[in-house]
């Protein structure tokens, strides 16, 4: 990977006033399409024993969502563990940046739905919950009529908001009444780029209108220092023998990669 992608001090304010951010070309040749390859090549070996005509849930509508490549395909590991996104997210967090999870997130054309506003860190089983942060890679271009991404400026700052069920959502104004007439910002990316947005940032993602895959990576880091409260999670439910509530989540499924 290249070197550090420059980040100035007005970027990271601007990040920790809104809660989000867009970065241009943090991915471009031969390393962009290394990575896609790696991506879309693990989503698709992973999904070839699935039955095409089995009818999927709400959930399962929104995007083919594959977890944590990076314990199953080397070549996306690379790209995980990269000190080049993570450094970006320890300087946006302000703290050394601990993998929380991959995942791929891939729009199938026509069919893939909407996802619903929602902040992510309320799922997560966090304490605090306040600094979490994710980069979403665009393999891709990302655009208004393939599913681009939105956000709500400044909603981070909203941090006992009930979690929304993405299978079942429930309107934003009726979970969050406080986000009315806070105007969303949508961003289109080229292939490349990134946004990075804090875990309690709302954001939301339209349905794929087009006749391609919206490919995107997205990696979610939390500060060093985060601890497990115990909550049940569909990723830690498999190393849960190893982790003590109330203490860090030093274990090697949650590595520190910035530096």
């Amino acid at each position: 990977m290249d070197p550090d992608y420059p980040l100035s001090p007005e970027q990271i304010a601007n990040y920790r006033r809104d809660g989000f951010i867009q970065l241009k070309g943090v991915l471009t040749g031969d390393e962009l399409t290394a990575m896609r390859n790696a991506v879309a090549g693990a989503v698709k070996e992973e999904s070839v024993n699935e039955d095409p005509n089995r009818v999927k849930s709400s959930y399962e509508q929104i995007f083919i969502q594959k977890v944590n490549l990076w314990t199953r395909h080397d070549d996306v590991k690379q790209f995980v563990l990269s000190r080049k996104f993570a450094n970006l997210a320890s300087r946006l967090m302000g703290s050394p940046a601990r993998i929380w999870h991959d995942q791929a997130l891939f729009k199938e054309p026509h069919t893939g739905a909407k996802t619903p506003w929602h902040q992510d860190t309320p799922y997560w089983p966090h304490s605090p919950k306040r600094e979490q942060t994710t980069i979403w890679i665009a393999l891709r271009d990302a655009t208004i009529q393939n599913g681009c991404m939105s956000f709500l400026p400044g909603t981070h700052q909203l941090l006992d908001i009930e979690p929304v069920n993405l299978a079942d959502p429930q309107d934003l104004y009726a979970v969050a009444p406080q986000t009315k007439g806070l105007k969303p910002v949508t961003i289109e990316l080229k292939a490349g780029d990134c946004t990075f947005h804090n875990g309690m940032t709302f954001h939301y993602a339209g349905p794929n209108r087009s006749d391609g895959m919206r490919e995107a990576f997205a990696i979610i880091y939390m500060p060093e220092d985060t601890t497990y409260d115990g909550a049940v999670h569909v990723v830690t439910d498999q190393v849960k023998d190893t982790l003590t509530v109330g203490r860090k989540f030093d274990t090697p499924l949650f590595p520190v990669v910035s530096g």
